[in-house]
């Protein structure tokens, strides 16, 4: 009986699939974009509601990490790495959804329907 397992390389010398460093400065600055925006809520939450009015700044982070998401994944040679992409377009989208809900509260829109 022969052993193929031995014959194998433990570690094939295989080309690593190429990192764009533009998805990953998106994934960064939506990660960024969302950060900011929790920390606008706390200090929102805690009585400061002059802090939503900084709401344009999760919302232009969101919307520039979006932007060089889909430039990194049209431009980059030999194809994009998919995790990174889709990781960068789901922190770019909460960054954009906190800032739109943040700008709700500031200019007081309602949201949910009001018994009265």
């Amino acid at each position: 009986m022969t052993d193929h397992a031995a014959t194998l390389p433990l570690h094939p010398h295989d080309e690593p699939a190429p990192q764009s460093l533009l998805s990953r400065l998106a994934g960064m600055i939506g990660l960024a974009g969302c950060l900011v925006g929790l920390g606008i809520f706390t200090i929102g939450c805690h009585g400061v509601e002059k802090a939503f009015a900084l709401n344009v700044l999760p919302l232009l982070m969101g919307g520039a990490g979006m932007v060089l998401t889909v430039v990194a994944g049209v431009f980059q040679k030999g194809g994009p790495e998919n995790t990174p992409i889709l990781g960068s377009i789901f922190l770019n989208l909460f960054a954009m959804i906190g800032g739109f809900l943040e700008r709700a509260v500031a200019e007081d829109w309602p949201i949910f329907p009001r018994a009265g």
